[in-house]
Protein backbone atom coordinates (compact mmCIF):
# COMPACT_ATOMS: atom_id res chain seq x y z
CA UNK A 1 0.00 0.00 0.00
CA UNK A 2 2.63 2.48 0.95
CA UNK A 3 4.35 1.70 -2.37
CA UNK A 4 0.83 2.55 -4.19
CA UNK A 5 0.56 5.76 -2.75
CA UNK A 6 4.59 6.65 -2.96
CA UNK A 7 3.99 5.90 -6.57
CA UNK A 8 0.85 7.99 -7.03
CA UNK A 9 2.01 10.82 -5.02
CA UNK A 10 4.55 11.05 -7.25
CA UNK A 11 3.06 10.46 -10.37
CA UNK A 12 0.45 13.53 -9.16
CA UNK A 13 3.69 15.72 -8.33
CA UNK A 14 5.38 15.22 -11.61
CA UNK A 15 1.90 16.42 -13.32
CA UNK A 16 1.56 19.30 -11.53
CA UNK A 17 4.91 20.24 -12.08
CA UNK A 18 4.75 19.36 -15.98
CA UNK A 19 1.30 21.63 -16.02
CA UNK A 20 3.34 24.49 -14.22
CA UNK A 21 5.99 24.85 -16.46
CA UNK A 22 3.82 24.50 -19.72
CA UNK A 23 1.72 27.37 -18.29
CA UNK A 24 5.34 28.96 -16.97
CA UNK A 25 6.62 28.58 -20.22
CA UNK A 26 3.04 29.62 -22.19
CA UNK A 27 2.90 26.37 -24.49
CA UNK A 28 -0.85 25.78 -25.27
CA UNK A 29 -0.99 21.63 -24.24
CA UNK A 30 -3.05 19.38 -26.64
CA UNK A 31 -4.29 16.43 -26.30
CA UNK A 32 -1.45 14.66 -27.88
CA UNK A 33 0.88 16.06 -25.75
CA UNK A 34 -1.18 15.95 -22.79
CA UNK A 35 -1.45 12.33 -23.52
CA UNK A 36 2.36 12.08 -24.13
CA UNK A 37 3.28 14.02 -20.74
CA UNK A 38 0.56 11.58 -19.01
CA UNK A 39 2.28 8.40 -20.12
CA UNK A 40 5.99 10.28 -19.30
CA UNK A 41 4.61 10.44 -15.41
CA UNK A 42 3.19 7.55 -15.15
CA UNK A 43 6.34 5.49 -16.15
CA UNK A 44 8.64 7.49 -14.32
CA UNK A 45 6.11 7.00 -10.92
CA UNK A 46 6.00 3.22 -11.57
CA UNK A 47 9.82 3.29 -11.58
CA UNK A 48 10.08 5.07 -8.78
CA UNK A 49 7.54 3.30 -7.09
CA UNK A 50 9.72 -0.57 -8.04
CA UNK A 51 12.62 1.54 -7.14
CA UNK A 52 11.49 1.88 -3.55
CA UNK A 53 9.92 -1.60 -3.32
CA UNK A 54 13.27 -3.02 -4.73
CA UNK A 55 14.69 -1.15 -1.47
CA UNK A 56 12.38 -2.50 0.98
CA UNK A 57 12.76 -6.16 -0.11
CA UNK A 58 16.61 -5.67 -0.41
CA UNK A 59 16.49 -4.80 3.30
CA UNK A 60 14.05 -7.24 4.34
CA UNK A 61 16.11 -9.77 3.21
CA UNK A 62 19.38 -7.76 4.62
CA UNK A 63 17.60 -8.59 8.16
CA UNK A 64 16.21 -12.11 7.50
CA UNK A 65 19.89 -13.33 6.77
CA UNK A 66 21.66 -11.44 9.58
CA UNK A 67 18.43 -12.87 12.03
CA UNK A 68 18.71 -16.66 10.34
CA UNK A 69 22.56 -16.36 10.77
CA UNK A 70 22.01 -15.20 14.55
CA UNK A 71 19.80 -18.38 15.39
CA UNK A 72 22.41 -20.55 14.09
CA UNK A 73 23.87 -22.52 17.00
CA UNK A 74 26.97 -24.13 15.36
CA UNK A 75 29.23 -23.28 12.46
CA UNK A 76 30.06 -27.33 11.79
CA UNK A 77 28.01 -30.21 12.08
CA UNK A 78 29.62 -31.37 15.13
CA UNK A 79 27.71 -31.26 18.16
CA UNK A 80 27.08 -28.55 20.75
CA UNK A 81 28.88 -29.58 24.21
CA UNK A 82 26.20 -29.92 27.28
CA UNK A 83 25.12 -26.48 28.99
CA UNK A 84 25.92 -28.51 32.58
CA UNK A 85 29.11 -28.56 33.62
CA UNK A 86 31.32 -26.01 31.68
CA UNK A 87 31.47 -22.66 31.96
CA UNK A 88 29.87 -20.89 28.73
CA UNK A 89 30.63 -17.72 27.55
CA UNK A 90 31.33 -15.21 24.42
CA UNK A 91 34.55 -13.87 24.12
CA UNK A 92 35.23 -10.08 25.42
CA UNK A 93 37.38 -7.47 23.70
CA UNK A 94 37.52 -9.22 19.97
CA UNK A 95 35.84 -5.61 18.57
CA UNK A 96 38.92 -3.68 19.73
CA UNK A 97 41.52 -6.18 18.91
CA UNK A 98 43.73 -6.47 15.08
CA UNK A 99 42.35 -6.81 12.30
CA UNK A 100 44.50 -9.47 12.07
CA UNK A 101 42.82 -10.90 15.73
CA UNK A 102 39.41 -11.02 14.13
CA UNK A 103 40.77 -12.49 10.38
CA UNK A 104 41.84 -15.32 12.66
CA UNK A 105 38.66 -15.64 14.91
CA UNK A 106 36.72 -15.96 11.39
CA UNK A 107 38.69 -18.87 10.88
CA UNK A 108 37.81 -20.91 14.22
CA UNK A 109 35.97 -24.43 14.10
CA UNK A 110 33.39 -25.67 16.20
CA UNK A 111 35.34 -27.36 19.13
CA UNK A 112 38.93 -26.02 18.28
CA UNK A 113 40.87 -25.61 21.35
CA UNK A 114 41.96 -21.86 22.50
CA UNK A 115 44.14 -20.94 25.05
CA UNK A 116 44.01 -19.19 28.85
CA UNK A 117 46.47 -17.02 30.03
CA UNK A 118 46.15 -14.87 33.35
CA UNK A 119 46.72 -10.99 32.81
CA UNK A 120 47.80 -9.84 35.99
CA UNK A 121 49.17 -6.63 34.94
CA UNK A 122 46.00 -5.34 33.05
CA UNK A 123 45.40 -1.93 33.72
CA UNK A 124 42.08 -2.32 33.72
CA UNK A 125 41.54 -5.80 35.45
CA UNK A 126 44.18 -7.51 37.51
CA UNK A 127 42.24 -10.72 37.25
CA UNK A 128 41.90 -10.46 33.82
CA UNK A 129 42.63 -13.61 31.23
CA UNK A 130 43.41 -13.15 27.55
CA UNK A 131 42.45 -16.06 24.91
CA UNK A 132 44.76 -16.85 22.43
CA UNK A 133 44.36 -19.37 19.31
CA UNK A 134 47.00 -22.11 18.90
CA UNK A 135 48.71 -19.96 16.58
CA UNK A 136 49.70 -17.26 19.57
CA UNK A 137 46.97 -14.91 17.96
CA UNK A 138 45.86 -13.02 21.23
CA UNK A 139 42.02 -12.75 20.11
CA UNK A 140 40.27 -10.98 23.34
CA UNK A 141 39.48 -12.01 27.19
CA UNK A 142 37.23 -13.85 29.20
CA UNK A 143 34.64 -12.00 30.41
CA UNK A 144 35.21 -9.68 33.77
CA UNK A 145 32.15 -11.15 35.36
CA UNK A 146 33.63 -14.82 35.27
CA UNK A 147 37.17 -14.20 35.64
CA UNK A 148 37.64 -14.74 39.50
CA UNK A 149 35.17 -17.84 39.32
CA UNK A 150 37.86 -19.39 36.38
CA UNK A 151 41.24 -18.30 37.51
CA UNK A 152 40.30 -20.10 40.48
CA UNK A 153 38.88 -23.71 38.40
CA UNK A 154 42.60 -22.81 36.52
CA UNK A 155 44.80 -22.70 39.68
CA UNK A 156 43.00 -25.86 41.38
CA UNK A 157 43.02 -28.15 38.06
CA UNK A 158 46.15 -26.75 36.24
CA UNK A 159 43.76 -26.24 32.73
CA UNK A 160 44.50 -23.17 30.49
CA UNK A 161 42.03 -24.70 27.59
CA UNK A 162 38.91 -23.53 26.50
CA UNK A 163 37.10 -24.67 23.14
CA UNK A 164 34.84 -22.72 20.35
CA UNK A 165 31.36 -23.55 20.75
CA UNK A 166 30.26 -21.26 17.83
CA UNK A 167 30.36 -18.56 15.75
CA UNK A 168 28.39 -15.28 14.25
CA UNK A 169 29.74 -13.96 11.69
CA UNK A 170 28.50 -9.52 12.57
CA UNK A 171 29.20 -6.66 10.08
CA UNK A 172 32.00 -5.43 11.88
CA UNK A 173 33.56 -8.51 14.26
CA UNK A 174 32.39 -11.98 14.45
CA UNK A 175 30.91 -13.15 18.33
CA UNK A 176 32.55 -16.11 19.01
CA UNK A 177 31.19 -18.38 21.84
CA UNK A 178 33.76 -20.32 23.91
CA UNK A 179 33.19 -23.30 26.81
CA UNK A 180 35.34 -24.41 29.32
CA UNK A 181 34.29 -28.54 30.57
CA UNK A 182 34.34 -28.18 33.92
CA UNK A 183 35.90 -31.85 35.59
CA UNK A 184 33.09 -34.20 38.21
CA UNK A 185 35.77 -33.25 40.73
CA UNK A 186 35.89 -29.49 40.73
CA UNK A 187 33.09 -28.12 42.96
CA UNK A 188 31.71 -24.54 41.61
Amino acid sequence: MKTFLTGFGTWLLTNIIGAFLLKFIGIHASEELTLLLNAITISFAIFVALSIRRRQLKKRKEEEELNSVAEEEDVSSEPTPPKRDVFLFRLAGLYYRSDKAQKRARELMSNESVFLEKDPTNPHDPNAIRVYSDDHVHLGYVPRHLCSEILAYMDETNSYVAYVDYIISGLDCPSVQLYIPINQTHSS
